[in-house]
C-alpha cells in the first residue's frame, strides 16, 4: 500500500501530464461539420490579429468623433469583436483546465499568469468595440437619429462590465446609461455607480 508521499507525488505527476482528449464518437460531433460551420461563421474578414486591432482602435479613437466615421466605427466594433472571439477561444482552455484544478492552488498559481494576460487582452478588445459602439450612438444622437442612437448606446452598455473598478467608476456601462437615459427624458433617475 503506498504511502502518503507517494500519493502526493502520483498526484502531482497525474496533473503535470497533459492531458489527453478522447477520440469523439463519430454520431456525437462530426469534427469535420464543426470545423465546416466555424470557418462559415468567421471567415467573413479572415483571420482577424489583436494587433492590427489594437493599432486602428488607438488610431481611430484618438480622432475627435467628427472626424470618425460610422462605417470605420461600425469595422472597428466588428473586427475587435472578432479578435476578442479568436482570443477566446485559446482562453476557454485555459478557464477549463484551471476550473478543472480550482482544488490544487499550486496548479493554478502556474497557470493564472497566462490565463489573465488572454483575460486583459479581450478586455481590452472589447473596450474597443464597445468604445466604438458609444461613440456610433453619439454620433446618431447628433444626427437626430435617436432609435438608431439608443441601440447602439444599448450594445455599449449591454456588453460591458456592470461595475468598473477603475476611477471615478463611471465606465462604459455607467456612461452608455446616461445616453439612454437622456434620449428616454429619464435625466432624473438615479444610475448606479459602485458598491463601495
Amino acid at each position: 500500500m503506498p504511502t502518503r508521499p507517494i500519493m502526493f507525488v502520483l498526484t502531482v505527476l497525474l496533473l503535470l501530464l497533459p492531458a489527453q482528449v478522447p477520440a469523439q464518437d463519430t454520431q456525437s460531433e462530426d469534427i469535420e461539420a464543426a470545423r465546416s460551420e466555424m470557418l462559415k461563421r468567421w471567415n467573413v474578414d479572415g483571420l482577424v490579429k489583436p494587433a492590427d486591432v489594437e493599432s486602428k482602435a488607438k488610431a481611430l479613437l484618438s480622432r475627435p468623433l467628427s472626424e470618425q466615421a460610422d462605417e470605420e466605427l461600425e469595422d472597428l466594433a466588428q473586427q475587435a469583436n472578432a479578435a476578442a472571439n479568436f482570443v477566446g477561444f485559446i482562453l476557454e482552455g485555459y478557464q477549463q483546465y484551471y476550473r478543472d484544478n480550482y482544488r490544487y492552488d499550486f496548479v493554478q498559481e502556474k497557470v493564472a499568469p497566462f490565463h489573465d494576460a488572454y483575460v486583459v487582452l479581450s478586455n481590452r478588445l472589447k473596450s474597443y468595440r464597445n468604445q466604438a459602439y458609444f461613440n456610433l450612438g453619439k454620433k446618431a444622437a447628433e444626427r437626430g437619429d435617436e432609435i438608431t442612437a439608443f441601440f447602439f448606446f444599448r450594445d455599449a452598455y449591454r456588453l460591458s462590465a456592470f461595475t468598473d473598478d477603475e476611477g471615478d467608476h463611471k465606465g462604459m456601462r455607467y456612461r452608455a446609461e446616461i445616453e439612454m437615459k437622456k434620449l428616454l427624458g429619464l435625466d432624473g433617475m438615479g444610475t448606479f455607480v459602485y458598491w463601495r
